[in-house]
């Protein structure tokens, strides 16, 4: 086939819908030696300016994102994880520092523990350990109930 016979969108060869030559033409800007697993970036620049089909940039985004060797080699952008330490049973003092919280408005509901019907929920969370307990009650509790229910 001759330069003035391709099918072409502006200066862009149209490439048909065949996948084995889309794959190639993403081999040969991306996993080639000399393309040297470029970013998506790069290559969709480069892809764009000599060839189009339909759907290309998720192609191209696809085939980036699964690289096996780009995986492998991908820069970090977070903290490195820290080595996992076992906590000593002694200074372990669960249920120490507890956050408490209300989530209230609910819908009503009978409760026969306080023997009235609830529209709240207390929630209280262990810091350390991350356990949450959750308490069906009601929205106006006073302290007295509050330490019944603890």
């Amino acid at each position: 086939m001759r330069n003035n016979e391709l099918l072409r969108r502006d200066l862009a060869v149209y490439v048909l819908n065949d996948s084995a030559t889309r794959n190639e033409i993403l081999h040969m800007n991306h996993d080639d030696f000399k393309a040297d697993h470029f970013a998506y970036a790069h290559i969709k620049t480069v892809i764009r300016r000599k060839y189009y089909w339909s759907k290309m940039l998720k192609k191209m985004t696809k085939y980036v994102r699964i690289c096996s060797d780009c995986q492998r080699v991908r820069v970090h952008h977070h903290k490195f994880y820290e080595k996992l330490m076992s906590i000593s049973s002694d200074s372990v003092n669960s249920f120490h520092t507890m956050i408490m919280n209300f989530i209230t408005d609910m819908l009503s509901a009978k409760n026969s523990y306080i023997e009235k019907t609830s529209d709240a929920i207390l929630i209280m969370i262990d810091k350390l350990i991350k356990h949450a307990i959750y308490i069906s009650t009601i929205k106006d509790l006073n302290v007295e109930r509050l330490t019944n229910l603890l």
